[in-house]
């Protein structure tokens, strides 16, 4: 069966860049990007481009969405367009989406701890300050959240950091 998606980008260059190719890139293929367009990373263009997506694509199965932020927005504008059976993917893990995750209104967020990233950045730092080599590259921990797991994920912003 084939199955349309949509992407929904950050602000276009490197980091939305990366986070939308790994995802069009990966895709099976039966599934068709009939719309990709730029979010941002701002919660009410967001909104307006999902609002535009559904109206053009009616039969929208999937949605990628670059950030938390921008996919509850999109989640918003699905639901008003009466496209709400569109299943949205998202990236960060915040509470609030491991929330949205459980009560159905995404259905996957790529977890990726702010902690994490932190934690790597302060290291390479220190071991540059300390004239040592560093991975000029450095690759935290990621991993796919569904409904199912939604309770082991990783925090994305621990309390003790």
């Amino acid at each position: 069966m084939d199955v349309q998606v949509a992407v929904v980008e950050g602000a276009p260059g490197a980091a939305s860049d990366l986070l939308t190719d790994g995802f069009t890139k990966a895709l099976p293929v039966n599934a068709e990007v009939v719309a990709e367009q730029p979010g941002m990373f701002d919660a009410d263009k967001a909104e307006e481009v999902a609002a535009g997506m559904a109206r053009a694509h009616p039969g929208l199965d999937y949605a990628f969405v670059a950030n938390e932020q921008m996919a509850f927005a999109a989640r918003k504008a699905f639901d008003a367009a009466g496209t709400d059976r569109v299943r949205i993917v998202t990236v960060n893990g915040t509470d609030e989406a491991l929330d949205a995750l459980k009560d159905g209104r995404f259905s996957a967020t790529v977890s990726n701890s702010a902690g994490n990233t932190g934690e790597l950045a302060v290291r390479n730092t220190i071991a540059l300050l300390r004239d040592r080599t560093a991975k000029k590259i450095g690759h935290t921990p990621i991993r796919l959240v569904t409904e199912d797991d939604a309770d082991t994920a990783p925090l994305y912003c621990p309390a003790d950091y």
